[in-house]
């Protein structure tokens, strides 16, 4: 047998029994078994298509995933805490069982999505570090393990400056968000930046429209000043100054 087809059958013995698990403990995450299968082939998706090799062979999964569903799924989903903290449990023992490794135990979080029918998932799978994993992490303790940017800022819609002074800033059409932006096309939580060693990180939540930066589509990237990024078509360009952004220029949008 082959590289590739011993991968192949990794993979279909690794969805086979994360449906298994789906379908049993976890079974109040999903409505059907038509929704674990495909919970099932998502993740299996994300982990062969995903996944990155290291010099030594080893095979490196993605250890973020965002779970996306509609607000009112995403509610009902976040109330299962004990049972997603063990889905991703066993997601990471199978799929080092499956021959992955992680850079460090996976996270799963529940993101809101209203462009997603009622009791579907969009599951997107990312790699992060330890300390850049802060989705759902409290400002403060962000704050004591990243390095800010310093005047770091976003030009929206060409006109409006909004300074960037967090280590978690997350943006989206919800009002809950940072910076909120009231456009249709974007999704309720569309992106969040975050402070990693002195630079800014965009990751895209899983959004229905795409982000991307400089015209090529992201679902992670560290940000350069003078990059132009677009959230579904709302344009913004990230910049750094050596001065800082006085009051008189902050965004007029909704900041938090």
């Amino acid at each position: 047998m082959n590289a590739k087809s011993f991968l192949k059958e990794h993979f279909v013995k690794l969805e086979q029994r994360l449906k298994v698990l789906i379908e049993g403990s976890t079974a109040r995450f999903v409505s059907s078994e038509m929704n674990s299968h495909e919970i099932a082939n998502q993740l299996r998706r994300i982990l062969q298509e995903e996944h990155q090799v290291l010099e030594d062979g080893r095979l490196l999964a993605p250890n973020y995933f965002l779970l996306a569903a509609s607000p009112l799924y995403a509610d009902k989903l976040r109330k299962e805490q004990r049972l997603l903290k063990e889905l991703e449990e066993e997601l990471e023992r199978l799929a080092i069982e499956a021959g992955f490794t992680f850079a460090s135990p996976p996270i799963i979080r529940i993101v809101d999505d209203e462009e997603i029918p009622y009791q579907q998932i969009n599951i997107s799978g990312y790699f992060a570090q330890e300390n850049t994993a802060t989705h759902g992490m409290s400002e403060e303790k962000a704050i004591d393990s990243c390095e800010i940017p310093q005047n770091a800022f976003l030009i929206v819609n060409g006109v409006h400056i909004f300074p960037l002074d967090k280590a978690v800033i997350n943006i989206g059409r919800h009002p809950d968000n940072h910076l909120v932006l009231d456009d249709p096309r974007v999704s309720r939580q569309h992106a969040q930046l975050r402070a990693v060693r002195g630079q800014y990180m965009l990751f895209d939540l899983g959004s229905a429209g795409g982000t991307t930066v400089n015209n090529q589509r992201i679902r992670q990237a560290i940000l350069s000043s003078g990059d132009v990024i677009s959230l579904a078509g709302v344009p913004l360009v990230y910049g750094e100054d050596s001065q800082p952004i006085s009051k008189t220029q902050k965004l007029s949008l909704t900041s938090k």
